[in-house]
């Protein structure tokens, strides 16, 4: 009688290996923008929005009014626009500093570990007026081998820095931490968000 044989070891080559560690990269990408796309509602900014994938995921939400996607890369935008925009989507080539107008929702996947200035989304959040905040950053230490990434961030850091806003959710896909964020409302009486850990006076 033949025996059944296991399957010890995949004869693959360098080029194949590399070849399928980028296809699950991109694919865990369109995962975590898919992921957020519940929490998002009006007027979203998505924040370092690259190529315009991920702004076009958020923009199925039906409960989205539109997506404005804001990327520096000039190439990048010209492909967002050539591929991804419709009557839900919009991108501009602009630096996030001179974005100042009313959005409901931002968005910012992966991008506040790659610029020197901890305080750019805060100032962002305060120009904008966001009512609803999702960021998402690596829960790993990356900047020891990847050169594009210039901070490390826990979980505190990122509360601390999104001080005058409630975390409302987190949760995790991989290596990434997703931390939601919602504005401090002025009115509400203090008890109301008495199980909300990171609330400041």
């Amino acid at each position: 009688m033949k025996k059944n044989t296991v399957l010890e070891r995949i004869m693959i080559s360098k080029t194949q290996a590399t070849t399928v560690e980028s296809d699950i990269r991109f694919h865990e990408h369109l995962r975590r923008y898919a992921s957020a796309r519940r929490f998002c509602y009006g007027k979203v900014l998505d924040f370092a929005s690259g190529c315009g994938y991920g702004s076009n995921i958020l923009s199925a939400n039906p409960e989205v009014e539109v997506v404005v996607g804001v990327d520096k890369d000039e190439g990048a935008i010209n492909w967002a626009k050539k591929e991804f925009a419709y009557e839900k989507t919009e991108f501009r080539c602009v630096d996030i500093e001179s974005v100042n107008e009313k959005f409901d929702t931002l968005v910012s996947l992966e991008a506040i570990e790659h610029f020197h200035d901890k305080s750019l989304i805060p100032r962002l959040a305060q120009r904008c007026s966001f009512d609803n905040i999702i960021i998402s950053y690596p829960n790993k230490k990356s900047t020891h081998f990847n050169p594009h990434h210039v901070h490390d961030f826990n979980a505190q850091d990122i509360l601390s820095m999104m001080d005058q806003y409630i975390c409302y959710h987190s949760y995790t896909m991989g290596d990434v931490q997703f931390l939601l964020f919602v504005n401090k409302p002025n009115k509400a009486p203090k008890h109301i968000f008495s199980n909300i850990l990171d609330w400041k006076e």
